[in-house]
């Protein structure tokens, strides 16, 4: 019975918390749709080319990967929005946003999102995940607007305990993941989305 009412007991804590991460998340980013992974706690680094080095961020927390909806073939993202970023939250209620590396700008073709929730600082980390295939279509069928705003494939890969990540702009970055099970789970996950149609749901 003590075991049953433990496993109870952490289902309704993980509910809670995916609840709790969903809501938070959409106050920075409203067209979130689906949680689709979380894990406590995470840390981000950037690559700096010139040094040849990793350079740590300041940007530690709950790290979260979410579909977003962008059905409507007629959404365009405001002048600021998702994107590699800093986003921080005024009162709870208004959104601000303030540019770290690019942001992205025209048709939200954006299917998914990374997020962490800084405990740091007010501003957060976040980072648009789109499907390959959507960046090559976007290329040969949006050709106008890809050369004002060019967009590559992205990348993923796991090395010396980090989720590298090459962006939309060919920026890398490193996630580190202080659970080694999910760091695992991170990277088949964001390589599952790159590689895959774009969905509107997950079961």
């Amino acid at each position: 019975m003590a075991t049953e009412s433990n496993g109870a007991s952490a289902m309704t804590m993980e509910f809670y918390r995916k609840a709790l991460n969903f809501n938070v998340i959409g106050r920075y980013d409203p067209k979130i749709k689906q949680l689709l992974f979380h894990t406590p706690h995470a840390s981000v680094y950037k690559w700096d080319f010139e040094k040849n080095e990793w350079n740590k961020l300041d940007y530690q927390g709950v790290l979260a990967i979410y579909l977003r909806d962008v059905a409507s073939k007629d959404s365009f993202l405001p002048a600021s929005d998702i994107g590699e970023q800093s986003v921080s939250s005024s009162g709870g209620q208004q959104m601000e946003t303030a540019s770290y590396g690019e942001t992205h700008s025209g048709r939200d073709i954006y299917n998914y999102g990374l997020i962490i929730l800084n405990r740091i600082n007010p501003d957060n980390f976040s980072m648009a995940i789109v499907p390959n295939s959507v960046v090559n279509k976007r290329k040969v069928f949006e050709a106008e607007e890809n050369a004002k705003n060019p967009l590559e494939c992205m990348g993923v890969e796991v090395k010396d305990e980090l989720v590298i990540i090459k962006n939309l702009k060919k920026e890398i970055y490193g996630i580190w993941i202080h659970t080694v099970a999910d760091r695992q789970n991170i990277f088949e996950l964001i390589k599952y989305l790159l590689e895959n149609e774009p969905q509107s749901s997950f079961a």
